[in-house]
């Protein structure tokens, strides 16, 4: 029986192409965790437990035993099994030096995130960190962006972790596991052969269902014309920013807290959304940074790229199901109502030329390319020019979630950088809070301490002027979104990592 072939997408590959020593392009996560019930009699953390524990679970998520085949012929690369599949090799540990500080762990997140992940492998690490002060485990994360984009990787959450601090049912393999056999090369060729001749009876398709359903075709087209145009104009290119250079190998990693309840306050004082939220705050911890620079700040602007996520609930495959905005923000306003205002009708102006559905259509557009065309295209995000930064907001669950009994506390996203963007800004929202996590170049963003504490100093502001500002009406169409938040007790973390360094 010839096996099943599952090519990467265009997407998939894309982020494949782009990685290089200096950029890594796994995202990941750091949750921490209750250590009590993860410790046994002797209050050691058995990592044999944890591995049989996620292994367990794995049939769930069969991409976590895939590792990519690549060809050498042009076609695309594909998910095989590795037959060589050790959990040991994903599931692994270490100790935090004493005390057992949050920067100590942020700094070995900060080289876990330089390092490149094993390509002759499935692209995942998990580790399990002891050694926490408090008593405290922490789980760093790292995924591929190739596998999953972050709402994929809430989704592999939902799998990995429980409800329940003790499930009634836990999930049991019906049968034990067998790598399934590779496909040959002749049947990769054959399959992108297939691939790339279904594309025009794709067209035809489209076609015959735009005859029988005009009206919906033209106002899909009307939509996407309005979102072409606005994408592909002189006003899309990014303004000149500091934070655009060549990024290096060392990463630093930064961590800002923001209470949920706080921010929804704002959200129904002001009539916006948790997402605009936390891009105001950026763009007042962005104030702050250029201010301390010395650089101009009056009547600045920045690009931010806003991925939006697409529909992953069901589905364990994991993958990119991703689009994107592109949103200026206002670095110059001072008061941080106005500010919101302006940040929010800047959102609301990129929903209004459905931004995310000519993003779509620009992924769609790169499936049927070659791999050595596509690989170059990869080239072009080192000196792109329209975006400065990248902020994602990944909406969590908004309940605690159990790992072998222990409730994770708290979970921070990270994003990966790639070429000249030296700073990544990830939002979870879990259990009553926003977590944000800064991912940045030191050598590019030494001062990022400055940012982090922007951004958490902004939260603040916004929290304040909800107490004493009147309620304004909801901007027209705004979306309903969900989040977590914190402003005044907000704690800041960072460390640098001058290298890639190895794993410890």
């Amino acid at each position: 029986m010839s096996p099943t072939i599952e090519a990467l997408t265009a997407l998939d590959s894309f982020f494949l192409y782009l990685e290089s020593p200096k950029t890594p392009m796994h995202g990941g996560s750091v949750g921490i965790f209750e250590g009590a019930p993860l410790r046994d009699r002797l209050g050691r953390l058995p990592v044999e437990a944890a591995r049989a524990e996620v292994e367990r679970r794995l049939e769930l998520v069969p991409r976590l035993r895939q590792r990519v085949q690549f060809s050498r012929l042009g076609a695309p690369p594909v998910w095989v099994d590795d037959p060589d599949f050790d959990i040991a090799n994903h599931v692994l540990s270490t100790v935090l030096p004493s005390p057992g500080t949050e920067t100590q762990l942020t700094e070995l997140c900060a080289e876990l995130m330089a390092t490149l992940l094993d390509r002759e492998r499935p692209l995942w690490e998990m580790w399990f960190v002891d050694g926490l002060d408090g008593g405290r485990v922490a789980v760093i994360e790292k995924l591929h962006h190739a596998m999953a984009d972050g709402l994929a990787g809430v989704e592999l959450a939902t799998v990995l972790l429980d409800l329940q601090r003790h499930p009634d049912l836990p999930h049991q393999p019906t049968k034990p596991w067998l790598p399934g056999p590779a496909p040959s090369l002749g049947a990769m060729l054959a399959h992108d052969v297939i691939r790339r001749g279904a594309a025009p009876l794709h067209s035809v398709a489209h076609g015959l269902d735009a005859m029988r359903h005009p009206v919906q075709t033209a106002r899909h087209a009307a939509e996407l014309g309005t979102a072409v145009s606005a994408v592909v104009t002189p006003q899309s290119i990014a303004p000149s920013c500091s934070l655009n250079v060549p990024v290096g190998e060392g990463r630093q990693v930064l961590f800002v807290r923001q209470p949920l309840d706080d921010l929804k306050r704002a959200e129904h004082r002001f009539g916006v959304t948790i997402n605009d939220l936390l891009l105001t705050a950026v763009a007042g911890g962005l104030h702050r940074l250029f201010s301390a620079r010395g650089e101009r700040v009056e009547g600045r602007t920045v690009q931010v790229l806003v991925p939006v996520g697409l529909d992953h609930h069901g589905d364990h495959r994991l993958g990119n199901k991703v689009a994107a905005m592109l949103v200026r923000l206002p670095i110059g306003t001072s008061d941080p109502a106005d500010r919101l205002r302006a940040v929010a009708e800047a959102a609301q102006r990129s929903k209004q030329r459905h931004q995310a559905l000519a993003a779509e259509l620009i992924v769609d557009l790169l499936e049927p390319w070659p791999q050595p065309a596509l690989s170059a295209v990869t080239q072009l995000v080192h000196k792109q020019p329209l975006v400065n930064l990248v902020v994602t907001n990944v909406p969590g669950p908004d309940i605690p979630l159990y790992a072998m009994g222990a409730r994770m506390l708290e979970a921070f996203p990270i994003v990966p950088l790639a070429g000249n963007l030296s700073v990544g800004v990830a939002a979870l929202s879990y259990d009553g809070q926003l977590t944000v996590g800064l991912l940045v170049d030191p050598v590019a963003c030494p001062d990022a301490a400055v940012l982090a504490a922007g951004i958490s100093r902004s939260f603040a502001d916004l929290v304040a002027a909800t107490s004493h500002r009147p309620r304004r009406r909801r901007i027209a169409g705004a979306a309903e979104e969900s989040g977590h938040t914190e402003g005044a007790r907000t704690r800041v973390t960072n460390v640098a990592v001058p290298g890639g360094g190895g794993t410890p």
